[in-house]
């Protein structure tokens, strides 16, 4: 075998075998888990697990679901970014890590928003604060969106067409609208 072929040979082994270690990381990781957990039911002091942060990965080790408090800023197209504010929940990523929704809980606000996400925004939006708003956004990313929701002074309806008004339910001088 010609020493290109053995090199070619011995990087193909290589690679191989980080993939065997990679997979049995996550499996002696899932084993402590499931271990921890197991030994947790079982004791009547510990019935429970507590942990900062929970990071469920694929095969390639990208991660897929992130439970934590608080969550880390969101990365998209492998670039961080930084969020608005803290928030602590769930989030679910897509196969090359980009953050792709989610249900989070503001750490200051205590505001709620359940997510759909596009890359780089988020295309349903199902959100409540503490002060008593709720709402529903749709948006398509191109300056065209609508919002249905509640405020303490009543519901409103908003349409956007290519970042213009397109129908305002009440008008805002109405009282209730947005």
């Amino acid at each position: 075998m010609s020493e290109p072929d053995r090199l070619a040979e011995f990087e193909r082994r290589v690679a191989a075998l980080e993939r065997r270690n990679r997979v049995l990381t996550g499996i002696v990781a899932l084993i402590a888990i499931a271990a921890t957990s197991v030994a947790a039911v079982r004791s009547e002091a510990a019935a429970s697990l507590t942990l900062r942060e929970l990071v469920i990965v694929d095969a390639r080790g990208t991660p897929r679901v992130r439970i934590a408090a608080p969550l880390p800023d969101p990365i998209m197209l492998g670039k961080r970014f930084k969020r608005g504010d803290a928030v602590s929940g769930i989030l679910i990523h897509d196969a090359e890590g980009n953050e792709r929704g989610g249900y989070v809980t503001g750490d200051e606000s205590r505001d709620a928003a359940l997510t759909l996400d596009e890359i780089n925004r988020a295309a349903v939006h199902i959100g409540v604060s503490e002060r008593g708003e709720a709402h529903v956004t749709l948006g398509n990313g191109q300056g065209s969106f609508a919002a249905l929701g509640v405020v303490p002074g009543g519901g409103f309806l908003r349409l956007e067409r290519d970042g213009q008004p397109a129908a305002i339910l009440p008008p805002p001088d109405a009282g209730g609208g947005r």
